[in-house]
């Protein structure tokens, strides 16, 4: 599949500001069975920005607008081809980095009682490990509500263990603290999912899990579904923090707004 996805971002503030410094997440990965034909970055204020590729192999890009401003607007269009074979060496050298805990990834009472109901009886085992990762997909998707309104982006897991309700963003934070607490190596994904007929969408988290022979495999729990040619990956990391889209700040005393937008089509 060969899709097509323009992802912009306005930011608006009451008053002029001094100063913007600013990276953003928006070229979609090569690699995990997609491709990033084609990508375009359009920053106003005639900003032309530098880029970099992090230690997650994401691809970044960033700058700074050092003149009063009231507005700026950040607007991505990437062609990418999705389905492809995955790697054939999907290895990764710092695959244990990713079993480590750190807020908003908790290792709470609720994490390690779901992870008591989904063990993995073979660690060795891809099936095995496929298996549970699965199941944990169905339970958080049946057990937890999606729900705008109680969350925010910087809530942790045992908030959303409380609440018992969430975003994808929140479910991707708690699946991975689960399969950690299970042993398994997992990621935080950010991207986009394509649904066929809708005129818009909007940007989506997932999660990863370290498969023994496969390497990672992703899943959806706010579907619930494995992530497919459907979804597109921007970056990955250890949680949100690693991955946002777009990560910044600027120097005024002004308040600020943020408003995005994507829209998805098949080419």
């Amino acid at each position: 599949m060969k899709l097509e996805i323009v992802h912009s971002t306005r930011f608006r503030y009451s008053g002029p500001i001094a100063e913007t410094v600013m990276e953003v997440r928006l070229r979609p990965m090569d690699g995990g069975g997609q491709r990033c034909l084609d990508f375009q970055l359009d920053v106003s204020a005639g900003i032309k920005p530098r880029a970099y590729r992090d230690g997650y192999g994401n691809n970044v890009h960033y700058f700074n607008l050092v003149r009063p401003h009231t507005r700026l607007r950040v607007v991505s269009t990437s062609v990418v081809e999705t389905g492809r074979e995955l790697d054939t060496d999907p290895g990764e050298d710092l695959v244990h980095d990713y079993l480590r805990f750190r807020s908003p990834v908790k290792e709470v009472a609720g994490v390690r009682e779901l992870a008591g109901r989904h063990a993995v009886p073979d660690a060795g085992s891809g099936p095995a490990v496929e298996n549970a990762l699965d199941e944990l997909t169905l339970t958080i998707s049946r057990e937890f509500a999606y729900d705008r309104a109680v969350t925010n982006v910087y809530s942790a897991v045992d908030e959303v263990l409380e609440l018992r309700a969430g975003v994808c963003q929140d479910f991707a934070h708690l699946f991975i603290a689960v399969a950690r607490a299970m042993g398994v190596p997992a990621r935080y994904v950010s991207g986009y999912i394509h649904a066929p007929g809708a005129a818009t969408t909007a940007s989506h988290a997932w999660a990863e899990g370290w498969v023994p022979g496969q390497g990672w495999v992703g899943y959806d729990a706010t579907h619930p579904v494995r992530a497919g040619e459907h979804h597109v990956r921007l970056a990955v990391g250890r949680d949100y923090s690693d991955a946002a889209p777009t990560r910044g700040i600027y120097v005024g005393s002004a308040t600020g707004a943020m408003e995005v937008s994507v829209r998805t089509r098949e080419l």
